[in-house]
């Protein structure tokens, strides 16, 4: 009987058209097509690990997963078959062996998120998938000042979405920065320990309220101390979301 072996791969996918990470019956997903390919290439039945369970629509240029397998297929063997059997919108960047107590999502000890939004008086049907079209003027200063609010440890019970299955609602926010990348493009990058339910999305939507002037600095401190999920603003779409990197 061959030795188990634990294979960490590095993946890059556009989450347009999938109903999100989590394999879902009767959906595409981005787990249940890794599983699929996984599976074929190793003709065995096999458990995918995700580090970050992405939404329906959002991206990840750095989603973590990891998997085991008896298979003796060297390394490159798994990242170019793989490479081979998934869809044009998945990919394989890189895969490696672990230890075989390593798992992806349980080990992260940090994980960042860009959330991109395009900012001018129209929209362009280019970045219709990539980003969110935002049209009113945006104070960036106004955001970065309120992103800086949101970095610590806090209870984010005002930025979570109403189903939502975490233990509880603390979380810590360890970076939260607001880039404007030439005319028109902002970024909003949010580095934290492990985030809730649509965190990352309501906490962008309630910056861009703050950087339209239709909320201030002291509202979005109410905000936070509120603790209550109606007090927050809109919900930033999903496309802008992109998982950036899991650190372990």
């Amino acid at each position: 009987m061959r030795p188990m072996r634990n294979i960490k791969l590095l993946l890059e996918y556009d989450g347009t058209g999938y109903a999100g990470w989590q394999t879902q019956p009767g959906v595409a997903t981005v787990q249940g097509a890794l599983t699929d390919a996984v599976e074929k290439l190793t003709a065995d039945k096999t458990k995918i690990i995700g580090a970050s369970r992405t939404d329906a629509g959002v991206h990840a240029i750095g989603q973590v997963a990891n998997f085991l397998t008896p298979v003796a297929i060297p390394l490159k063997g798994i990242m170019g078959g793989l490479n081979l059997l998934l869809p044009h919108t998945i990919a394989v960047k890189s895969a490696v062996e672990a230890p075989l107590e390593f798992d992806s999502r349980k080990d992260a000890k940090s994980k960042t998120y860009i959330y991109r939004v395009f900012n001018r008086g129209f929209r362009t049907p280019l970045f219709e998938n990539r980003y969110w079209s935002v049209s009113y003027p945006l104070g960036i200063e106004a955001m970065k000042r309120g992103a800086e609010l949101l970095v610590g440890k806090k209870d984010f019970s005002s930025f979570m979405a109403a189903r939502n299955d975490a233990g509880h609602p603390v979380r810590e926010v360890l970076a939260f920065r607001v880039d404007k990348r030439g005319e028109g493009f902002i970024d909003f990058e949010v580095k934290g320990t492990a985030f809730l339910r649509h965190m990352v999305r309501i906490m962008v939507g309630m910056l861009v309220t703050l950087g339209r002037g239709k909320i201030d600095l002291d509202c979005v401190s109410r905000i936070i101390e509120a603790k209550d999920r109606r007090k927050a603003p809109v919900t930033a779409p999903p496309q802008g979301l992109v998982l950036k990197e899991v650190e372990y």
